[in-house]
């Protein structure tokens, strides 16, 4: 009995493994590489009701990764009630210092890997992708950006963060172009309220990919997808971290920095100043 109990053991872990992968979807055609501006994340969150919080020191130099959102040939993205079971413990530490340094939490009191679970969880899986693939993708996709950061692209095209001083949305655009080997389009989200009714806060850029033989590859996101949420404003800024609030959400429209006025008058000529 224990001679036959061990043959079926193989054939029992067989059944296991192909059970997990039925449950997965095919691959998605188009992924979103979606980086945020944390300060715009921050003041969003503080303004919820009941208000949240973002860990501090609030990043204000940097985009970071918002997760990897799988999408259909026109690029809208994808959603499943499909799930998988993932060993996160021996998922995780391997690579958690590498996934910390471009997709770290921003928010005060998660659960420990919490964000790396929920848009495995909420995408990755959606996107036919097992945790493994899905991670080792973000970190694959991230080494492309080959300054290290999207704001390093921006800042060297004269776009800078910054309470007083704003930019078209083609400005923008141009600048994250400069990622690619030649122009691709790209989607900018804004949230619905900004400093005031002409000049919104950038949120999120979003870099399409697709997989080629095991390699993603930036492609020009789909036309029919692309998000109109900044449209309705003439000018984006990219906002300074803001103070904090642990009680009713605070809109902080007047505040302007004047820290540097040397250095915004230097960029003056990229930008229209408000």
């Amino acid at each position: 009995m224990k001679k036959l109990s061990f043959l079926l053991l193989p054939i029992l872990l067989l059944v296991i493994i192909s059970h997990v992968h039925s449950q997965l979807p095919s691959r998605a055609p188009v992924n979103w590489y979606v980086l945020q501006w944390p300060p715009t994340y921050c003041i969003q969150l503080n303004n919820k009701n009941p208000p949240g919080r973002c860990i501090e020191p609030i990043l204000e130099h940097n985009f970071t990764l918002h997760g990897l959102w799988p999408a259909d040939a026109n690029g809208y993205t994808i959603s499943c009630t499909d799930s998988v079971t993932v060993n996160w413990n021996q998922l995780i530490p391997p690579i958690e210092s590498t996934l910390n340094k471009f997709w770290p939490n921003l928010r005060e009191g998660q659960p420990k890997w919490n964000l790396w679970k929920n848009e495995y969880n909420n995408h990755g899986v959606c996107g036919g992708l097992t945790a493994k693939e899905y991670f080792d993708a973000a970190i694959s996709i991230n080494k492309k950006i080959t300054l290290g950061n999207l704001f390093n692209y921006l800042k060297t095209s004269g776009i800078i963060a910054c309470d007083s001083l704003a930019f078209t949305k083609d400005q923008i655009i141009t600048a994250v172009q400069k990622v690619f080997s030649s122009p691709l389009h790209v989607y900018l989200r804004c949230p619905s309220t900004g400093k005031n009714a002409t000049h919104g806060y950038l949120n999120e850029v979003v870099l399409c990919t697709d997989l080629v033989e095991g390699q993603y590859n930036f492609i020009s996101c789909p036309q029919p997808a692309t998000p109109q949420t900044c449209d309705k404003f003439q000018l984006l800024m990219l906002p300074h971290p803001q103070p904090q609030s642990t009680k009713a959400a605070q809109r902080f429209e007047e505040e302007i920095d004047e820290t540097s006025p040397e250095l915004e008058q230097s960029w003056a000529k990229y930008a229209f100043s408000i």
